[in-house]
């Protein structure tokens, strides 16, 4: 559908990180920093499960392995090839990639570029050489709602919507093959499998030490993205949550509750434990799926202090954390021991994406075979997914179908083929559906075209900027961590990574022309010659009134849903709201195409602003301490 999602723009190829998301880069920046620091007290860095006797190869058997790495290597490259070539033509006709789907084209892309870095040189330049080309050939690659006063307008105007998105796709891809490291070898892989082989077949407990070190790699959206059904409906109740629907609402209801509840365990942590009343004890432990109630307000404070210490220190994820509280496990069993029984019932799946990561993370080598069998899994669990969306809209169909023919004696008669269970207590709202989801994209959009608004683009732009410096930030103190150890010479910044780096650093400065120049532009255009090229604070603030009438001008839809719609919008209720927040909402849930209700969408509201007060903080917290490093 042309018309769909067109404040998304070209977003099917890159997903904002959110708030919680570490890039690759950090995560093995951290690992190195947690083996150092046991090394200076003089621990174990892990406990060793892989015996490292040296085995003898015959020449057959060198020869029969150098063979398999290769044949292995080709195969992976041809299928990398397949599935990034069919991704990318997907999007070029405007259909938007889902989260999973997009993982999936951001690792098919690294792994190319990681085994033939020289195509740096060509496809990037390619790419932007024939932007003009493709926006022409592909018309629903990006929106026509664009109403402007000029051509030119409209060309920058869709030059930087592109060239923004290339650029954080690319950076993305950059973080995904940073470092290589020379002297690799498949160590970890092969003590991940002998740790999960452990809690799975042979019953042996391993130490608490491994248990937490591989917990981490189980991110939320990986063990989401995979939990069967009754798993999901049993995180959902636990959560109080809805828990009728398919299985991609109950993932997306779940994702946006995991991210409230970092952002409020930040703020907590923040505060203090010890400030909260016990009302607010109660709460928290109730949001967390944790005993509230019959508990004493010590083991409330003490059971909440655990959980900030595992998810904020130990970097647990959330999912994994609450999965071991909706198992019931009893209150007696230690952190590792529920961590490792809700590991033994993860699916299969999960665990091959895991061995994959913590090769990664630990800077070790991954073998063509393991990397191919992770990406043939996800390719299968991708076509199941879609399979299962399109019997899902097939059945939406031919449920409004249904609904649309029943009169007289029709009605009587379907009536017993309805659903008459009662509605649940904790589904609250009106619902909205997908096309008014769109229909407030498309609301969104003209808006921002008449006040000629770029506040959206200039924030992501700061954003990638910001990633950049993090990454160059974080790659220095790396080296300085492998310093300690000697391994300095040994783990580099690949050639693929380096070259791309460039790339985008350069796609960065043209960004910033094109800005500037739409700026310029519209200074022009209003007459305000001695305007301020920066916009005044709440440029981007429009009324609840303004967002209603144009809404009102795209669909006809009844009174009291535009205003419920826009109520939901204003947390605050004070008649204003910003159009940025809306579009983000927005394109969170035209991402996972769903229908959800009002209610819902305020919490999203309120998780979002959450997010960004807590990243400004952040942001605040890094100036200050880079200024008294300086």
């Amino acid at each position: 559908d042309p018309g769909r999602g067109n404040v998304v723009g070209v977003r099917w190829i890159h997903t904002s990180r959110c708030l919680h998301d570490d890039s690759k880069v950090e995560k093995s920046l951290r690992s190195l920093k947690d083996k150092n620091k046991k090394l200076e007290e003089g621990g174990p860095v892990y406990s060793p499960t892989v015996d490292h006797t040296i085995v003898r190869r015959t020449i057959g058997q060198r020869v029969l392995d150098e063979v398999k790495h290769y044949y292995h290597g080709f195969r992976l490259l041809w299928i990398d090839t397949t599935i990034a070539g069919r991704m990318l033509w997907q999007v070029l006709n405007g259909h938007p990639l889902s989260r999973r789907e997009r993982r999936q084209f951001l690792r098919t892309c690294a792994d190319v570029f990681r085994l033939l870095p020289f195509l740096v040189f060509i496809i990037v330049p390619f790419m932007e050489f024939l932007l003009p080309v493709a926006l022409k050939l592909f018309p629903n690659m990006l929106p026509s709602t664009f109403e402007t006063q000029s051509k030119k307008e409209e060309r920058l105007k869709t030059e930087l919507r592109v060239k923004l998105e290339m650029a954080k796709f690319l950076q993305d891809t950059v973080e995904e093959i940073a470092l290589r490291n020379k002297a690799a070898k498949g160590n970890v892989t092969e003590e991940f499998s002998t740790f999960f082989q452990k809690i799975r077949d042979s019953g042996e407990r391993p130490s608490n030490e491994q248990i937490i070190r591989f917990s981490k790699l189980f991110e939320d959206e990986l063990t989401l993205d995979n939990l069967t059904r009754p798993q999901l409906v049993a995180l959902c109740r636990l959560l109080e949550l809805q828990s009728i629907g398919t299985n991609n609402f109950l993932r997306f209801q779940l994702i946006m509750k995991l991210r409230a509840i970092r952002a409020d365990d930040k703020l907590i942590a923040e505060e203090g434990v010890d400030t909260l009343s016990v009302n607010e004890l109660q709460a928290a432990c109730r949001v967390r799926g944790m005993r509230a109630l019959g508990v004493t307000e010590e083991r409330l404070r003490e059971q909440l202090q655990q959980w900030l210490e595992l998810h904020l220190n130990q970097h647990i994820p959330t999912s994994l954390l609450l999965l071991s509280r909706a198992m019931f496990l009893p209150d007696t069993l230690s952190p590792a021991d529920q961590l490792k029984t809700t590991l033994q019932n993860l699916p299969d799946i999960v665990a091959k994406e895991a061995q994959v990561k913590v090769a990664e993370m630990e800077l070790s080598q991954v073998d063509n075979k393991t990397k191919l069998e992770a990406t043939l899994q996800e390719e299968a669990a991708i076509r199941q997914d879609n399979k299962d969306r399109e019997l899902e809209r097939l059945a939406d169909a031919a449920e409004r179908t249904e609904f649309s023919l029943s009169n007289g004696d029709m009605a009587k008669h379907s009536e017993t083929l309805r659903d008459t269970a009662p509605v649940l207590e904790g589904i609250k709202g009106e619902e909205i559906t997908k096309e008014e989801i769109d229909m407030l994209s498309d609301a969104c959009t003209q808006l921002k075209e008449q006040k000629k608004l770029l506040t959206l683009e200039k924030e992501e732009l700061e954003d990638l900027k910001d990633d950049v410096q993090e990454y160059s930030e974080d790659l220095k103190e790396i080296k300085k961590e492998l310093s300690k150890t000697g391994q300095e010479k040994a783990v580099q910044e690949s050639k693929a990574s380096q070259r791309l780096s460039k790339r985008v650093n350069r796609m960065i400065g043209r960004i910033g022309k094109i800005i500037t120049e739409l700026e310029q532009d519209k200074v022009v255009l209003d007459g305000q010659m001695d305007r301020p090229s920066t916009p005044p604070i709440g440029e981007n603030l429009i009324s609840i009134n303004e967002l209603i009438t144009v809404m009102r001008q795209i669909q006809n839809i009844p009174e009291h849903k535009l205003q419920s719609i826009a109520d939901a919008l204003d947390d605050n209720k004070d008649g204003k709201i910003d159009i940025d927040d809306v579009i983000k909402v927005c394109v969170l849930i035209d991402k996972e195409d769903i229908d959800i209700n009002t209610s819902q969408v305020a919490e999203i509201m309120v998780m979002l602003q959450k997010e960004e007060k807590l990243q400004e903080k952040e942001k605040a917290q890094k100036e200050q301490a880079a200024k008294l490093n300086n």
